[in-house]
């Protein structure tokens, strides 16, 4: 990362710029804003699933962009001043039992078909959404096993392993599910972020014990459906990027880690 090179642990400027860094990372803890992208791909899997409704060949397009953020900071809204204080948007952070997953789901299905709505089309593709309600609900069972960092290594611990071939297992035969529908219904995005994700889960659950392999099966497939939609809404890099290196330089200044990162070990040397 620049930001490391530039500010080395330990060095007079990083120490410097610590406490500032830690002041405004107590506010994004507050408001658990790394949900942000979970929460961000499933709204605009509902955009780019009305444009392939309207266009099937549609690609690169900035149409719609200043909808497009508007729905983008609603959703964030209703995040901070809603999600957050109900304690209603947690995967991640805990085991879910069936009611919290339950409740996930119907978020979900709000956020994709208030994505999905438009001028042009009031109703949304319920019958579209579906794939990409199986394919939230495959990432889900991965999430179900919240990793804690050990700060002094800047490594990812994994302490219940309870359950996690079965879990993992789900997870793959519910993402082959959702890219078979996405063929079926002839959507290129599903089909394809969905077949590439398709791997992660796999790989975990032939080496199970692993914890990389948990770390990448959590990360991948969001960071792929979301670049697959950029591929069509191209606007949407733009807030993924701000919101991923600015929680990457909090981090690093509070934690003295590179996260969220590509990698699976975040200490930055």
């Amino acid at each position: 990362m620049i930001v490391a090179r530039i500010f080395p642990k330990k060095s007079k400027n990083f120490l410097t710029y610590k406490p500032f860094f830690e002041k405004i990372g107590i506010f994004f803890d507050s408001g658990n804003f790394i949900q942000l992208f979970a929460l961000w791909t499933l709204l605009v899997s509902g955009v780019v699933l009305n444009m392939d409704f309207e266009n099937r060949y549609v690609y690169w397009s900035w149409e719609g962009w200043e909808f497009g953020f508007l729905k983008l900071f609603v959703a964030t809204l209703v995040h901070y001043y809603f999600f957050i204080p109900n304690d209603l948007w947690v995967v991640g952070s805990k085991r879910l039992k069936n009611k919290e997953i339950a409740i996930h789901l119907f978020i979900a299905l709000l956020l994709i078909s208030f994505g999905n709505v438009s001028i042009k089309s009031l109703v949304p593709n319920f019958v579209g959404i579906i794939p990409y309600l199986l394919a939230f609900l495959s990432s889900i069972l991965v999430f179900q096993f919240p990793l804690t960092l050990d700060l002094e290594k800047g490594i990812w611990n994994l302490s219940d392993w309870k359950n996690i071939k079965q879990h993992l297992a789900i997870s793959l035969i519910l993402i082959i599910l959702s890219v078979f529908l996405g063929v079926y219904l002839d959507d290129p995005i599903m089909s394809t972020a969905g077949a590439v994700s398709v791997a992660f889960p796999l790989v975990g659950l032939i080496w199970p014990n692993h914890v990389r392999h948990l770390q990448r099966a959590r990360f991948f497939p969001l960071f792929t459906f979301s670049m697959f939609l950029c591929v069509r809404s191209p606007w949407f890099l733009i807030p993924l990027t701000i919101l991923f290196f600015m929680l990457r330089t909090i981090n690093y200044f509070r934690f003295g880690i590179v996260y969220p990162s590509f990698g699976v070990d975040f200490l930055e040397d």
